[in-house]
């Protein structure tokens, strides 16, 4: 079948030519404006595909290398730093100070000198403490928008729990000399020591954290303080043991007396039950046993009056409605409405408390269902006469002798727990790794004090958003795990599947040990100083010839100097010893400091190992993508003339084409 082909035909086909041969020119102009071989995905799939594949990687590797590393990177050169400033001080300031404290006692400028270097040295030390990297703490942990050590004096409550290892417990030298270190003109007169009278002590004790303790003060029916005043007990001392669970029970103890607790969910309310083992008070070779069932918010103190409370005589398997027998003598038990356990055992001194906290809840199908802790606590009560505001001879001297052999005395002004031979002989059969805890109370905080809520769980005072009271918790976590203390882990992703730890935690450089050392050395050169300025002052008072004519007088005089010569060679004694002790102390924190320098140089060293790794992969995936995407320069310039030329050609040829009709054909 013959097809007929109009002008319209012909001019239609000419122009769509055309038309294609422009669109090719402008892809080519694209091409050449843009660099790019696509400027849509449908230009090229596979292009698109793989640029979409090359440009994702290579924006993670511009990610770790140009931020993420060179973040880390700062980061751990400011730390390299702060903890080479803090063994450069450490060994020529400290260390040093501490050593010529054992030289430099003799005059009041001597003694001032290393007491101004010490306090200017760890001043130095906490304050580098607070380096930052790009305005975050370095040092902090999780807390980078808080400083290590505090910047200013403020006044703010805070409930420091402290956990440490029974070992911890050291000894310290006291020297008791009455009131010889306040003699002056007016009063020497009314100071009488005997030279008996003067000793050397060695105490055990536990340095807190801090001094300056918050105390408690007792007042009288109207809500006054008493006078003369007297404290009421703040702080809490105990060691942890493991619970041992048997069945829905628990096992706690005292030194003497241990317990199985369960709780019954059934009864309303929750009641908890003790079984008990106690010597029989008619035959000490015997040992009776009780079961004492308890309701929830109750303690055995209410019974007989309470009959919700029962007690039941196990050999006799009879219930005891009367008086509690002789048997529980000071033993005491309650079941509190936060779901605490207790048992306190009186007999002993000081009384120990057992204690361990539970929980009711309901399983998949609403039944009641107990937990108890994984641990409970064995506390020590500290009577009231042994709260001391300050580190009187009273103080030190109330856990002195076989009398004293099983008191604990707490000292809020030096922040010292100190114990009687009996009490750290307890702690001594404890097992080398039991953890024991302090709580106290403190307020008073100078300028240059570690921040307890980098170190300890603390509770602290503070206000909501719409300003009420509110008790701010941190570190929670520490009481349930004591190996989790100072541990918050910063790490930075520096590669695909790979990490880097860029923070050192402020327990492994700035221990308040350190700082407690310091105030010490400080402490024997000004107990020192003191009896040398009483020294002083009866060598005046025997030269000025004012008492010649009273031989009495002249004689104690007499007396009190040499009494003075020989508190001051005892108290020398003690600065020489406890130096030593303290210089090695310091070799402990240079060693451990540099431990932490060392570990966070190899983390450096790695870093920029990973980063000489980015840095190849960067320029390998950045030619890939360049392959893929960059169009050639050279290719698209002759395409590009190649198209010129057949679009001048082809306007050439439609134009001659479209002057003729189909009817100059036909003729």
């Amino acid at each position: 079948m013959a097809m007929r082909i109009t002008s319209k035909m012909m001019q239609a086909t000419s122009l769509r030519n055309l038309n294609i041969n422009k669109a090719l020119q402008e892809k080519l102009t694209n091409q050449m404006s843009t660099g790019k071989k696509i400027t849509r995905p449908s230009d090229d799939p596979v292009i698109a595909i793989r640029s979409l594949k090359l440009n994702s990687s290579l924006d993670k590797i511009d990610q770790y290398y140009e931020k993420n590393a060179s973040d880390a990177e700062s980061w751990l050169e400011l730390t390299e730093s702060a903890l080479s400033t803090v063994n450069e001080i450490l060994t020529k300031d400290i260390r040093n100070n501490i050593i010529s404290a054992k030289s430099s006692y003799k005059t009041a400028e001597d003694r001032e000198a290393v007491i101004t270097h010490l306090r200017k040295a760890i001043e130095e030390i906490y304050s580098t403490g607070n380096a930052d990297s790009g305005g975050r703490s370095i040092f902090t942990g999780y807390r980078t928008d808080m400083p290590l050590s505090l910047t200013a004096a403020k006044n703010e409550y805070n409930r420091i729990t402290e956990q440490f290892r029974n070992d911890t417990i050291d000894k310290m030298t006291f020297v008791f000399a009455g009131d010889l270190g306040t003699i002056n003109e007016g009063n020497f007169q009314d100071v009488d020591v005997e030279k008996l009278e003067i000793s050397s002590n060695e105490i055990y004790r536990k340095q807190l954290a801090y001094g300056d303790l918050d105390l408690k003060q007792k007042v009288d029916a109207d809500g006054k303080p008493l006078d003369p005043i007297e404290y009421e007990s703040n702080i809490d001392i105990g060691y942890m043991s493991d619970a041992k669970f048997d069945g829905t029970g628990v096992k706690i103890s005292t030194t003497s007396v241990s317990a199985a607790v369960t709780i019954n969910t059934d009864t309303i309310p929750n009641q908890a039950e003790f079984i008990v083992t106690v010597p029989d008070s008619t035959d000490p070779d015997k040992t009776k046993s009780y079961t004492i069932k308890i309701p929830k918010g109750k303690d055995i103190g209410m019974f007989p009056a309470d009959q919700s409370i029962v007690v039941i005589d196990n050999d006799n398997n009879s219930n005891v409605t009367t008086a509690l027998p002789p048997d529980l003598d000071k033993i005491t038990f309650s079941y509190g409405d936060d779901g605490t356990v207790k048992m306190s055992n009186n007999n002993l001194e000081p009384k120990e408390t057992a204690s361990i906290g539970s929980s009711v809840t309901k399983d998949a199908k609403g039944k009641n269902v107990v937990e108890f802790d994984k641990k409970f606590k064995t506390s020590f009560t500290i009577e009231d006469e042994n709260i001391y505001a300050s580190g009187s001879n009273d103080a030190y001297m109330s856990v002195v002798g076989d009398a004293n052999k099983n008191k604990i005395s707490y000292i809020a002004e030096t922040g010292e727990l100190v114990f009687g031979d009996a009490i750290a002989e307890r702690f001594k059969h404890l097992p080398a790794d039991t953890e024991l805890r302090v709580t106290y109370d403190k307020s008073e905080w100078k300028k240059g004090d570690l921040d307890p809520v980098h170190y300890f769980y603390t509770e602290r005072e503070g206000k909501t958003a719409s300003g009420k009271d509110k008790i701010l918790v941190f570190n929670d976590n520490f009481l349930d795990d004591p190996s989790k203390n100072g541990k918050q882990i910063i790490e930075y992703d520096v590669g695909n599947n790979q990490s880097l730890q860029v923070n050192t935690t402020a327990d492994e450089a700035f221990s308040h040990a350190l700082g407690r050392d310091v105030e010490e050395v400080i402490s024997m050169l000004e107990e020192y100083g003191r009896y040398q300025s009483s020294l002083a002052e009866v060598e005046k008072l025997i030269n000025s010839e004012k008492y010649d004519g009273d031989e009495e007088l002249k004689s104690q005089l007499t007396r009190q100097k040499e009494l003075l010569g020989e508190a001051m060679t005892r108290v020398l004694d003690k600065i020489n010893k406890r130096c030593d002790e303290l210089a090695k102390d310091c070799d402990g924190y240079f060693a451990e400091t540099q431990l932490a320098g060392t570990d966070c140089g190899a983390r450096l060293a790695r870093l920029r190992l990973v980063q000489n790794r980015l840095e190849m992969q960067q320029t390998n995936f950045g030619e890939l993508v360049s392959e893929n995407e960059d169009a050639d320069y050279t290719d698209l310039v002759i395409q590009m003339k190649s198209i010129e030329m057949t679009y001048q050609a082809a306007l050439s040829s439609i134009s001659y084409t479209m002057q003729t009709s189909l009817l100059d054909f036909i003729r």
